[in-house]
């Protein structure tokens, strides 16, 4: 019965919902192709892992909607993931464990719900512990032990030399995605396990390095994106190449869309800026994944055609 519904499939992108024999549905899924993708779910595949061979023993049925284009999958089956929870989804389905993250007086404070001096929330939580430590070690925070402080203050000396308050505003406008001087105090540590012919944790503050990159690089990428005031991208419709879909974009939220001729362009008659939308200081839980999905596409696109002229 699923072979012959998956032969019905059309070859148009869109979300596939695979249930269980209660009707709960146990994972989502989005595709360029339903009936390409949907189909090797019940083909013969070495490559299907073990967690996947458990699910496909499971689906007892499926349900799926046609959308316009890719980007219209990514965002419709975040949106069901989110509403869903299916067993067998990872990404975006502990978006309620992203947290909010404080530097107070006395260490840094995670918590679920945001304050005034929180930042967040931020997506990778399971990386925030091994970040916080990189940040307590290099910034030789007062809290940690005196033993390490000294092991430190030898590592990188220089950080010794700045108050308490002078180390908070710095990691804040790490966390704020203005500063990135704790890679160069990264490099430094790295340099004093050189001198002293210990390249296993020199090696080791190299992949610190990495991730304290990368983390800063998410967090202006982000606060750049959610900055910006206006934004139109251009995608053709699956179903007609003849049609392109516009989508209008402001301070990361997706206003509004319309499929047109490709020879016309979008007017969207909207004042950015607005009572009804302006910056947002911080994001809900819920809305991270949204705007990864808009800010990650925007960057993607970019590269392969110009950007609709934004005024």
């Amino acid at each position: 019965m699923l072979k012959e519904k998956v032969k019905n499939l059309p070859l148009l992108p869109g979300v596939y919902l695979m249930k269980d024999k209660h009707g709960s549905v146990i994972y989502v899924g989005k595709a360029k192709q339903l009936k390409k993708r949907v189909s090797s779910y019940f083909q013969q595949n070495k490559q299907h892992s073990n967690k996947v061979l458990r699910m496909i023993h499971t689906i007892v049925d499926f349900d799926f909607v046609v959308v316009d284009t890719e980007l219209d999958a990514l965002l419709l089956e975040c949106e069901l993931i989110q509403h869903y929870h299916p067993i067998y989804n990872r990404q975006m389905n502990y978006f309620t464990n992203y947290n909010y993250l404080q530097l107070t007086d006395t260490g840094f404070v995670l918590s679920d719900d945001p304050t005034s001096q929180s930042f967040g929330p931020f997506r990778s939580y399971k990386k925030i512990p091994t970040i916080l430590r990189i940040l307590e070690e290099t910034y030789q925070m007062p809290w940690l032990k005196e033993i390490s402080l000294l092991a430190l203050r030898t590592q990188l000396p220089t950080i010794s030399q700045l108050s308490f308050q002078q180390k908070k505003r710095e990691i804040q406008g790490l966390l704020q995605g203005k500063n990135k001087k704790i890679l160069s105090y990264l490099k430094q540590r790295q340099e004093h396990f050189i001198e002293l012919l210990n390249f296993e944790r020199a090696s080791n503050i190299q992949n610190e390095i990495e991730l304290m990159t990368s983390f800063i690089r998410q967090i202006r990428n982000q606060k750049t994106f959610l900055q910006t005031s206006r934004l139109t991208l251009a995608l053709p419709v699956a179903a007609n190449p003849q049609l392109t879909k516009y989508y209008l974009i402001s301070y990361g939220q997706l206003i509004t869309t319309s499929k047109l001729a490709s020879d016309i362009l979008p007017d969207f008659r909207f004042t950015a800026g607005s009572d009804t939308l302006a910056k947002k200081q911080q994001l809900t839980k819920a809305e991270v994944d949204p705007v990864q999905i808009l800010l990650s596409y925007q960057r993607k696109i970019s590269k392969e055609q110009p950007k609709i002229n934004n005024q």
